[in-house]
């Protein structure tokens, strides 16, 4: 198997487990709260990551300091967002497969943004993903 796959077969894994974890937390305490405690949640993954002999490579960039923050800036928001989705009654069910799509956002910002091209193949894996979506969430 190669080594990307392993790892993106633990990440459905862990994004997965992460989403029912969501749902129960925030029936318990607020969507802020979660967000908080989800930070502090962080912090053994930041240990680890700093003890890295990959940590420093390229920080030097000032852009890329830039964009490291900004992606944490749009990902606590978009977290925030999530788990006022699953707070105000949303079930997880359809909420986690519904936000799955995110990556759909991202393809049109490239299309957009980077002039990057779609083949067939991609724009029929585009259609039956949000085919599969619409019908885990119309349940």
């Amino acid at each position: 198997m190669p080594r990307w796959l392993f790892y993106s077969m633990l990440t459905v894994v862990f994004y997965g487990a992460w989403g029912v974890v969501s749902k129960a937390a925030v029936e318990i305490i607020s969507p802020l709260m979660n967000q908080v405690l989800y930070t502090l949640g962080l912090v053994p993954s930041i240990l680890f990551a700093v003890r890295s002999r990959h940590f420093f490579a390229g920080s030097n960039k000032r852009r890329g300091f830039s964009y490291g923050v900004l992606t944490g800036v749009l990902g606590g928001t978009g977290n925030i967002a999530f788990y006022v989705a699953l707070s105000s009654g949303g079930k997880a069910s359809a909420v986690v497969p519904l936000t799955a799509v995110y990556p759909l956002f991202t393809v049109i910002a490239a299309l957009l943004l980077l002039k990057e091209k779609l083949n067939r193949i991609q724009v029929l894996g585009i259609g039956l993903a949000l085919l599969s979506i619409y019908l885990l969430s119309s349940g």
